[in-house]
């Protein structure tokens, strides 16, 4: 039902358990770092019904200072989550869930005054609110499926303008 081999694109068709799944993590990571998360989001397609998605729950959570990074570590470790670091974006912390064969969750950390949060909540609710859109942007991903599926990063590249620009839509409304 979750879990895709890093690098390797894969598109699943909507599937409601995500949501439970997502609830569940959610509860798990508000325990595991309490002190500091302030609250946590299901982002990403797995949060969009109706549109194609890989199968990986992400995970939005907003934290009350990035200096306590190093404080979460730890705990987020003992649910099995890899701290990755900025991994370019500055401002987010990556965790990864699973091994590179079998990732089942990415778990994006940053301040929710910062625009990386405000971005990821404008895109999902545009789409949730807009389902055409959303079905243009499935459709998107199936094209960019066809042409990289081996390549997640040319895949990922091939969807920033289209999110763009629904984010810039979804500011305007």
């Amino acid at each position: 039902m979750i879990g895709l081999k890093r690098g390797v694109v894969k598109l699943s068709k909507y599937n409601p358990k995500w949501k439970t799944l997502f609830e569940e993590e959610s509860i798990k990571l508000l325990a595991a770092a309490s002190d500091y998360f302030e609250d946590v989001q299901h982002i990403g397609s797995t949060a969009i019904p109706s549109i194609v998605s890989k199968p990986i729950i992400d995970i939005l959570a907003a934290i009350n200072s990035l200096s306590n990074i190093s404080r979460i570590i730890e705990p987020l470790k003992k649910l099995d989550y890899i701290h990755r670091g900025e991994q370019g974006i500055p401002g987010r912390h990556l965790f990864v869930k699973g091994g590179e064969e079998f990732r089942t969750h990415h778990l994006h950390v940053v301040e929710r005054d910062r625009q990386e949060w405000t971005k990821h909540i404008l895109f999902r609710d545009y789409l949730r609110a807009n389902p055409k859109e959303a079905e243009e942007y499935s459709r998107l991903k199936q094209v960019l499926l066809k042409k990289f599926e081996l390549d997640r990063e040319k895949y990922t590249t091939g969807k920033s303008e289209f999110i763009e620009v629904i984010i810039k839509k979804a500011k305007e409304e």
